[in-house]
């Protein structure tokens, strides 16, 4: 029962969120209070006061309750003080109103009016303040009435007729009453203001948090797209304004794609984490960075004052990226490739200018990564020739322009045709001829060459099978397979496919690749290796020497064959002693290895005879033969065998 009543009259606490809200509620309380009693003063006092002549008692004496209240307000203003004090000045002009001339004005029903007045505070502090102020003031006057004390010449009444104490009481159970009734309703508002508070509040910070979410990438926090291009339309405003220029930086993390698919993306969305940060603490405040998706990255550099100083700047970015990145507890080395186009001088429209620093950004990854570009007249011609030629390549492939030639692999000591390395040609029925490094590279970045080099290997197979049927059962011939090919799941397929298709054996089928395909998606890439070497295929490592050249990672790999890269070739020498060249120590780590060594990039007859006193086996080069269609080629192999 105890609990029951104390839960009933237990007032909510005021969380945070709802502080304010009532604090200003209380505040506009104050003043609406201070009104109502400066209108009973002037108005209610002073006509009774006219009317009984009681001018000293009860106009001057609700002047003194006003004047006090308006003194204290700047002091208590919005506190519970504040407001206990004016429900004691609202029950004193009772007091004030029962007493003038004779008592003959009843006016207790101002007593009930006030307290329900004062419910507007939503605090029961002055109710009760008022309450128990009307109950003290009927005993006292009571008491002095009963002994006929007078005030001002005028008897101390608290009724206009006589009555006992008991009369006196049960009025005061009535105020009491009305003030624990006034209690549970202000209970009732304030859990109400609090939950209409809370909702209020819930709704606030859901939008702001909606608002945030759509102005800002989820990872990092940083300005998303949408956010970006709101602001770089001020930046233009005032860039026009000020005839001043601005930089957009393009940033795209150089091998990014590796950490995340080798160490999963967890670490990956940390790295970016810490690159956001890092970006965010290099630029000035009225700079600009943002993050468009994955591992791109936009930064806006104002007001720069000149290409020395802008350079400065993204040198510092880049060489921000050179130190470790410790990434639970994984210590990376990042790089990234930066384009960058200038307001006005590049564009002054957005999206162009946000496509020409992409551009640039790509050229500076072409270039060799970790390293910066600017967006040229020369560049975008270039880029719109690129595009021309991949829509073009879509078309070739479908009218059947593109062609396979063959260069042929010779044993060096019999000088007999032992395979040949199919290298693609395009046919343009307008621009004749069309070499392979005017077209992959964009093949390999538009994501073409995956069509294109399954039409390679089937081709390959194809003429292999033509091979066996014209009785050329142990010649090989070999295919290069790109970084993009290696990342597609279909490849093994496609070759498995392609050999079972045509029936051909699979040993004289084999694929070329570099050591910077291998080593881009190890795990990867030794998986789909080992798979293909279970089909009996050869593999063949070409341009080796270019890159990594570790012991350590070619036994790993299930290679049959190195190629020697043309640069060492070249380093052969016709008259000086070359016994310090490179090309000795890669001939020999191949024999060390058991592995196949071919030269290729073979011009010279002197160079074909070094190579036979170092032990090498195999060569290809123009010395034998330029690459030739595949009739020729059947011709050389003719000839080949006939000699």
């Amino acid at each position: 029962m105890n609990s029951m009543l104390e839960n009933f009259f237990k007032l909510p606490s005021i969380p945070n969120f709802a502080e304010k809200n009532f604090k200003d509620h209380f505040l506009q309380a104050d003043k609406v209070m201070l009104v109502l009693i400066g209108i009973q003063w002037f108005i209610a006092t002073f006509i009774t006061s006219i009317s009984y002549d009681t001018y000293l008692y009860g106009f001057f004496g609700g002047g003194l309750i006003t004047f006090l209240l308006v003194i204290a307000y700047p002091f208590f203003k919005g506190t519970q003080v504040m407001r206990a004090l004016v429900g004691i000045g609202m029950m004193l002009f009772s007091l004030i109103y029962i007493q003038q001339h004779l008592g003959r004005i009843e006016m207790h029903f101002h007593v009930f009016i006030a307290l329900a007045i004062l419910s507007i505070y939503k605090d029961t502090v002055p109710v009760f303040v008022a309450a128990v102020t009307t109950i003290v003031h009927h005993l006292i006057f009571n008491y002095l009435q009963f002994y006929e004390i007078s005030l001002f010449d005028m008897p101390v009444m608290v009724f206009n007729y006589g009555c006992g104490m008991d009369i006196v009481l049960l009025h005061g159970i009535f105020v009491f009453a009305e003030a624990l009734v006034i209690g549970y309703i202000i209970k009732l508002q304030i859990e109400y203001g609090v939950e209409q508070n809370r909702s209020e509040n819930q709704i606030l910070g859901l939008n702001e948090e909606l608002s945030f979410t759509s102005l800002h990438d989820s990872l990092t926090g940083l300005p998303n797209r949408y956010n970006l291009y709101s602001q770089l339309k001020l930046t233009v405003a005032n860039a026009n304004r000020y005839e001043r220029k601005f930089a957009v930086l393009f940033l795209d993390l150089d091998h990014f794609k590796n950490i995340n698919d080798t160490l999963g993306h967890n670490v990956g969305d940390t790295l970016l984490k810490a690159v956001s940060h890092k970006l965010k603490s290099m630029i000035r405040e009225n700079d600009i960075v943002a993050r468009i998706g994955g591992d791109e990255f936009i930064i806006i550099l104002n007001d720069f004052n000149d290409l020395g100083t802008l350079e400065q700047v993204i040198s510092k970015i880049l060489d921000a990226f050179h130190q470790e990145w410790v990434v639970q507890k994984h210590f990376l080395r990042l790089s990234t490739s930066i384009g960058v186009a200038i307001y006005p001088d590049d564009s002054q429209e957005i999206n162009e200018l946000m496509k020409f620093a992409d551009i640039a950004m790509y050229k500076a990854k072409a270039e060799g990564r970790d390293q910066f570009s600017f967006f040229t007249a020369t560049l975008n011609a270039q880029v719109h020739e690129e595009v021309k030629i991949a829509h073009d390549m879509h078309r070739a492939l479908e009218d059947h322009e593109f062609v396979l030639y063959y260069q042929p692999k010779i044993h060096i000591s019999t000088g007999k045709i032992i395979g040949a390395e199919a290298l693609i040609r395009w046919k343009h029925h307008e621009k004749g001829i069309i070499y392979p490094n005017s077209f992959i590279s964009i093949a390999e970045n538009t994501g073409f060459i995956l069509k294109l080099g399954t039409w390679i290997i089937d081709e390959t197979v194809e003429m292999l099978s033509r091979l066996q049927h014209a009785g050329y059962t142990d010649i090989h011939v070999s295919c290069n397979v790109s970084t993009r090919q290696f990342q597609n799941l279909h490849l093994y397929s496609d070759i498995e496919n392609a050999i079972f298709t045509n029936g051909i054996n699979p040993a004289q089928f084999a694929i070329e690749i570099t050591e910077s395909v291998m080593m881009e998606y190890l795990d990867v890439t030794l998986e789909v290796l080992k798979k293909m070497k279970g089909l009996g295929i050869h593999i063949c490592m070409d341009d080796f020497g270019t890159g990594y050249s570790s012991l350590s990672y070619l036994r790993r790999f299930p290679i049959d064959s190195l190629k020697i890269d043309k640069c060492f070739v070249d380093d052969i020498s016709a008259n000086e002693n070359n016994d310090h060249i490179l090309l000795n120590t890669i001939i020999a780590m191949g024999q060390t290895l058991n592995l196949n060594v071919i030269a290729e990039g073979v011009e010279e007859a002197y160079q074909m005879e070094y190579l036979k006193a170092r032990g090498c086996e195999y060569y290809q080069g123009y010395y034998f033969a330029k690459p030739v269609s595949e009739d020729e080629f059947f011709a050389l192999l003719e000839k080949n065998r006939s000699s």
